[in-house]
Order: structure tokens, then sequence, then C-alpha cells
């Protein structure tokens, strides 16, 4: 028994030895890291401020803080929408951002800020939502309002908002919010604002989980009405939806609505005509991700990106899209069959091909394709179609994976810029006459950003 004793005694000793020196360890260390967190032997900050008005990402990530003022989220009111010129509206942060170049200025600033608006990601843009003939920002807020079943199938459940800040908006506070969507499992993950229904008046087309939803918002004499339309295109699909866009992609003159779906093999085209939505799916292509053996379609956009005209002497335009399969892929509506056929098909680009659209990026007058790629390699690359195929012009590195990619003239100048979400909202532009000498440059980069829009 007393044998049992001492060594019970013994080891209660030894645990408090061992806990003593790592009490005094930890004490020895500490005062170390504040001897060497002084001036002399303190190590410097990973980037120096330069308070250019950009906000680099080095600098906003300097010793894991905000350590530069250009990096700290600003608001300058008053809320600028219909001035004539391109802004970038974007989230983040649980606000809405708008950058703009500012010509008298010669740089990119974030011109407006939101108030805190939402919880669960958002979709923004900027148009005519309301049909009052001026455009205004709005947004989708998503709200987790609770969730349903148990164990493996529980499911987060969310419900939407549409919210609208008017030109002018002084306070950051909208002007205007809807009543809830209605509760669904996703959150909306897309929102374009166009005339879907050809009856001259704005809808807003919202992309949510497996389905899309369209609502129609007018303002008459100041208040809004607002409503949901066409209930039969809500159906709920079996695959992904990934993007939404609205476009003549067939050029006759009315808009359609094409979708980013995976398993697909190639963009779904919904067209409104005498009341009805048909459903129609380009020509299926089986250049599959090797590793996955299936093509998902990540986004698709309605452009002109051959710049060569119809028998009218109109430019028209084609399905420019990217995927799993690492790819630009284009499919072109052809007349005579009735069919989206592929058009073209790249090589593998290295990574996922989640951001594209077109423009006139080296201002010769003719669009280009911008395309990045995401995951495995994060490139950006331009092609031109000349001498009948589309060729690879050039390409430049980014610093990450990105969220949205929109190309649009934002200074002005006759050139368009690329704006890609890639850690925060990077601006590059294309120095140079041309592709031959020319090359291209970032040009602006600001932290606070997600999901974009131009317009």
């Amino acid at each position: 028994m007393m044998g049992k004793l001492c060594r019970l005694k013994i080891f209660v000793l030894a645990v408090v030895l061992v806990v003593a020196l790592v009490f005094i360890g930890f004490n020895l260390v500490e005062a170390q890291v504040k001897v060497t967190k002084g001036k002399t032997l303190g190590r410097p900050p990973k980037s120096i401020c330069n308070n250019n008005g950009n906000c680099e990402w080095e600098e906003y990530n300097s010793n894991g803080r905000q350590s530069c003022s250009d990096c700290l989220p600003k608001t300058y009111n008053p809320l600028g929408i219909n001035e004539g010129t391109l802004q970038i509206v974007t989230t983040s942060h649980s606000k809405v951002y708008q950058y703009k170049y500012v010509e008298s200025e010669g740089r990119y600033h974030d011109t407006w800020a939101s108030n805190e608006i939402g919880s669960v990601g958002r979709a923004t843009s900027v148009g005519d939502a309301d049909n009052d003939g001026l455009k205004e920002i709005i947004t989708i807020v998503n709200y987790l309002v609770g969730e349903a079943g148990k164990g493996r199938n529980k499911k987060k459940i969310y419900d939407q908002k549409i919210i609208i800040f008017e030109d002018g908006c002084q306070d950051g506070n909208p002007d205007w919010e809807s009543p809830y969507l209605g509760e669904y499992t996703s959150t909306v993950k897309d929102l374009i604002i166009a005339d879907v229904d050809d009856d001259n008046e704005n809808e807003i087309v919202i992309l949510k989980g497996r389905h899309i939803e369209i609502f129609k918002i007018t303002q008459i004499d100041g208040s809004y009405i607002f409503g949901r339309e066409y209930d039969n295109i809500s159906t709920e699909y079996e695959n992904i939806i990934y993007t939404i866009d609205v476009g003549d992609a067939d050029n006759d003159g009315k808009n359609e609505i094409v979708l980013a779906m995976f398993y697909t093999g190639a963009p779904i085209i919904l067209n409104y005509e005498n009341g009805v939505w048909e459903e129609i799916t380009a020509e299926p292509i089986d250049v599959h991700n090797p590793i996955l053996d299936f093509l998902g379609i990540d986004v698709a956009k309605v452009k002109d990106a051959d710049n060569l005209k119809d028998e009218y002497g109109l430019l028209d335009n084609e399905i420019i899209a990217g995927g799993n399969n690492n790819r630009l892929m284009i499919w072109k509506y052809d007349k005579t069959s009735d069919v989206y056929k592929s058009e073209f098909i790249s090589d593998d680009l290295g990574g996922f091909t989640q951001g594209v659209d077109a423009g006139d990026i080296d201002g010769d007058g003719k669009n280009e394709i911008a395309i990045a790629s995401s995951y495995y390699n994060d490139t950006l690359y331009i092609y031109k179609y000349e001498d009948n195929s589309y060729q690879l012009k050039t390409w430049i590195l980014r610093d990450g994976s990105d969220i949205g990619l929109e190309v649009g003239d934002i200074d002005n100048d006759g050139r368009a810029e690329i704006v890609s979400s890639t850690k925060g909202i990077t601006v590059f532009d294309f120095i140079g006459d041309d592709f031959i000498d020319g090359y291209l440059e970032k040009t602006y980069n600001c932290v606070f950003g997600s999901y974009l829009k131009i317009n």
C-alpha cells in the first residue's frame, strides 16, 4: 500500500514539474517574441503601402491585416449611375461596391459603397430594373432561414429579396426591397436584367439552384409594382446550372436565355415565342475533361465573337463558353438546319475555364474573346477570329482563380478592359498597337469584390 502511495506521489510531482517547465518555456518564448518585435529586430512588412489609390493584394495582407488606407472600404456620395460611362458593381463583406474610372483623376477607385445589406452570398447587376428609363444597381440578398431534414439529408433553407439602389443614393441604404421570393435549398447565384419576352420592358432573371425565375418590377408615380412572371419557366432541372445570360443567340432580333449547365455537353437555350418557352440544346460535343470524364459548361455568354456579318450586312452573335474541359467553346446558330452548331473548340488551357467574355480589347474595331482558366493554371487568354479560325493572340498569368470575368471600355479610351474577380477586383489593359508587340498588363486591383457585372 505504501509503495503504491509513493509511486502516486512521484507521478504527481513529475506532472507538476512538466507543467512548470512548459509554463517557463512559454514565457521565455513570449519574452523573446516581444524583443524581436522591437524596432531594431522586427521583421519588415511584406510590402510597403504606396497609397496610390490602388489596393494591392499584398498590401492588404501585410502582417495579416489591413495595413493600407487604400484597402479600407470607402463610401463616396452621391451614387452616380446614369452618367453614360460604364461601372463595375460587385459584392463583398455584406456590401455592394461600385468601381469607376475617374477621368479627372486618371485612375480607378471605389466611387460608392452601400451599407451592410445582408448575409449569405449575393448576385448584383446594373440596369433599368423598374422600367423608368434610368439604370439602377440591384442585388439579390440571400437569407439563411432554416434547415430541413436530419443527418446526411439535412439541408439549409434560403430565401431572397431583391434590393434596388436608385441613382443619387446618398446614405448607402437601399431605396426599395421586394418581399421574400420563396424558400429554397440553394442561393441565387446569377442575375440578369433584360427584356426576355419581347414586350419592350425589362425583366429580372435570376438563377436559383437548378432552375430560373423571372420577375417584373415597374415604377409608377414613385411606387413599385412587383410580381413574378412565367411560372412555367421555373421547372427544376436535373443538372446544376452555373450561369445565365440573355442575348440574341439566333440573330432573329429577339432575346433568348442561355444556360450553362453541367453534364449536358452544350448550352441550353430558352426561346419565348407566342406565350410558350421553347427549350433548345445546342449541338453536344464530346470533348470531356479526361479526369472527370464528362463535360460541364461553367459559363456561357451571347457575344459577337467572329466579327462577321449576316446576309443583311449586320453583325451576328455566337455563344461563347467555358467549362471543366479546360477549353474555349463556341456555338453558332445555323438558320438552314435550325441548329446551334459547334464551331470551335480550343486546345486544353490547363484549368477550368470559368470566366469568358468578348469586346474590342486592342481598339481595332473588332472583338476579341477573353477567357480565364482557373484552379490548375490561373491564366487569362485572348483569342481573335482571323484567317477563318480563332487564334490565340496573347496571355497573362494571374494571381488566383476566377469567380467572374467581364469585358467593357470602362475608361472610355476606345479599348475594352478585362475585369476579373481574382483576389478581389482586377483590371487588365492591353498595351500596344497590335498583338505582335502588345501585351496585357494589370492596371488596377482592389481586394473588395467577388461576383461582378459591368454596365
